[in-house]
């Protein structure tokens, strides 16, 4: 049976696990929910998720939610290429990359791009500009670190927990209220941070990319 996911364009979380997909070369459908029309918090939906969160996979009789979780599935069930690496070294290296993203980047990441997107910016700039400094410096920390992937001389899940976080980050400040709390200061993308960028690049042009890319940001 075919492997069904379930996620919202543009959700962060549900583009790791389509990476994943794609890096596998495993078919796929997928279901973009729509917050317009609470799609969610529907019976159908909540009878197979109870917290009506994205993402899902339902894999035959098979449910599984929770990015990573769902990513660690698929390293098991498609064990080639490995996401999690081929010895102890290697797999520990790659989940704390994982962690240290998950804990220091993505929460600065969600908060900052969260208010631009939602318009959550009035009364709260001076808060927000704090986020945007920690933000700052967690990016330069990861520019440091950077090879031409996160870790090793493969694509891992250290890249596909990654980069659908950067990617929104980039998009939010391209947008003009990001000026109210400094996120624009991340661009130009490819001068402020070249590694990173041409680590975006060579995620972007791997096959299969193209099928992941959120279909409301081709507007």
């Amino acid at each position: 049976m075919t492997i069904e996911v379930y996620t919202m364009s543009g959700s962060p979380f549900g583009w790791r696990v389509q990476l994943a997909l794609e890096v596998k070369g495993v078919d796929y459908e997928c279901h973009i929910l729509q917050r317009s029309t609470r799609d969610m918090k529907k019976p159908e939906y909540l009878a197979m998720n109870p917290r009506g969160k994205v993402p899902l996979l339902k894999d035959g009789g098979f449910i599984i939610t929770e990015s990573m979780a769902i990513v660690e599935y698929l390293d098991r069930k498609y064990p080639e290429p490995p996401l999690y690496g081929r010895n102890a070294e290697e797999t520990g290296r790659i989940v704390e990359s994982i962690s240290e993203f998950d804990s220091y980047i993505m929460p600065e990441g969600l908060v900052t791009v969260l208010a631009v997107y939602f318009d959550r910016i009035a009364g709260h700039e001076k808060e927000l500009r704090e986020h945007m400094q920690n933000l700052s410096k967690e990016l330069d920390t990861l520019e440091a670190k950077t090879g031409d992937w996160m870790v090793g001389d493969a694509i891992s899940a250290a890249d596909i927990a990654s980069y659908p976080f950067v990617r929104s980050i980039l998009r939010a400040a391209e947008k003009d209220k990001a000026s109210e709390i400094g996120l624009e200061q991340v661009l130009p993308f490819d001068k402020k941070y070249p590694k990173l960028a041409a680590w975006c690049a060579r995620i972007e042009t791997m096959s299969g990319y193209e099928n992941t890319y959120p279909p409301h940001w081709r507007d």
